[in-house]
């Protein structure tokens, strides 16, 4: 009885840090290369599809916060470009990033944030950049 209780435990276990491994934060978000996805200065950069109707809705909500924070707002297919995707661990869309003008990641977001959180992270991201 002992020994089915304990190998229970250890299932569970097992599988609770299976998807707290696969819950985790991928690394590779911790800075974008913006020249290479054609961004310049800090930005808000979405990573979308066509298809994708969240990401329909996000886009001026978007466009706005980085309009009043005076950043910059991009767009990135990753139908059109799987090796952007793959390289920054995009896993769904849209996923939502703010970064200041060296590329770091201030700000990270598989759906639209609150209104007030992305007008944040956008005036942040203005504040860290060179220009600003």
């Amino acid at each position: 009885m002992l020994a089915r209780l304990l190998i229970a435990a250890l299932a569970i276990f097992a599988t609770y840090e299976v998807i707290e491994l696969w819950r985790r934060p991928s690394h590779k978000l911790a800075r974008l290369d913006l020249p290479e996805l054609g961004v310049s200065g800090p930005a808000i950069v979405q990573f979308s599809t066509p298809f994708c109707a969240p990401c329909k809705v996000a886009r001026p909500h978007l466009v706005d916060a980085a309009d009043k924070a005076d950043i910059t707002y991009a767009q990135i297919d990753v139908q059109d470009r799987p090796d952007v995707g793959a390289k920054y661990g995009i896993r769904s869309v849209p996923t939502i990033v703010v970064t200041d003008d060296a590329g770091v990641v201030l700000g990270k977001w598989n759906k639209l944030p609150a209104n007030g959180e992305i007008h944040r992270a956008a005036e942040l991201a203005r504040a860290n950049s060179w220009s600003g």
